[in-house]
């Protein structure tokens, strides 16, 4: 009876000790967030923001629902220059409230040329058209304990080298698509994806899309809030670059 109790008393002073942990300001409070490029090495460890090659399994996926979402159309005109159109959609969300949207209700966007009307060409009558280039990452948020409450991974997938009457290069299928998040109790993370700009890094007779992606997410406690963004930079030549 004596030991039954004894041990009922540790167990019980276990959990409040769990329970105070939970809701100290160490535990709450988030101390660094870090960004990280996933790249498969012999021992599985991942490396900050290091060229990786394309994954074809998860391409099939990504170029699966891209072709989906291409057959409901190229979505809407998202911004424009001289030379460039962006379609697909400006801004949605791919984390909510600590889990990934399964079923993104957008279109990959694509930075197309336009014609001597202004209207877009459509990515179908483009040629030279490269392989997806893919990028993994993952987002870590460290509280004051040392603990990593909050991680999420996503990829990034563009489709360039379009060339359209034998010039330029061109964007299509590009995406940033969550695909891992963990939370620890008494946390929450949202995630918004949002087309930030498109320039042309070419010329008028041969422009070479680009496109200025970003990632806004917030990460809440009761105790703090914390925004974070993460810029990307992908163009027709295949080259992408994280900020």
């Amino acid at each position: 009876m004596k030991t039954t109790l004894a041990l009922a008393l540790t167990l019980v002073s276990f959990n409040l000790l769990a329970g105070a942990e939970v809701y100290s300001e160490q535990y709450q409070k988030i101390q660094t967030v870090e960004l990280y490029e996933i790249v498969d090495t012999k021992d599985g460890e991942s490396q900050k923001l290091i060229q990786k090659d394309y994954l074809p399994t998860e391409i099939e996926v990504l170029m699966s629902e891209a072709r989906k979402n291409r057959e409901k159309g190229l979505g809407e005109v998202i911004m424009m220059t001289k030379q460039l159109i962006a379609l697909g959609k400006e801004i949605y969300e791919i984390i909510e409230a600590g889990k990934p949207v399964v079923n993104v209700d957008s279109t990959p966007v694509s930075v197309l040329p336009r014609d001597e009307k202004g209207d877009y060409v459509d990515a179908m009558y483009l040629s030279n058209w490269k392989m997806p280039k893919v990028k993994k990452f993952r987002v870590e948020a460290r509280n004051y304990l040392g603990m990593t409450p909050v991680s999420f991974e996503f990829m990034m997938i563009f489709t360039p080298g379009g060339k359209y009457n034998g010039k330029g290069a061109y964007l299509t299928g590009t995406q940033i698509k969550p695909t891992t998040v963990d939370v620890s109790w008494g946390y929450s993370v949202d995630a918004t994806f949002k087309v930030q700009s498109i320039v042309n890094q070419g010329s008028v007779e041969s422009p070479v899309a680009g496109a200025v992606l970003m990632i806004d997410y917030t990460i809440k406690t009761v105790l703090k809030e914390s925004r974070n963004s993460r810029t990307f930079f992908v163009n027709g030549n295949g080259q992408a670059q994280a900020y």
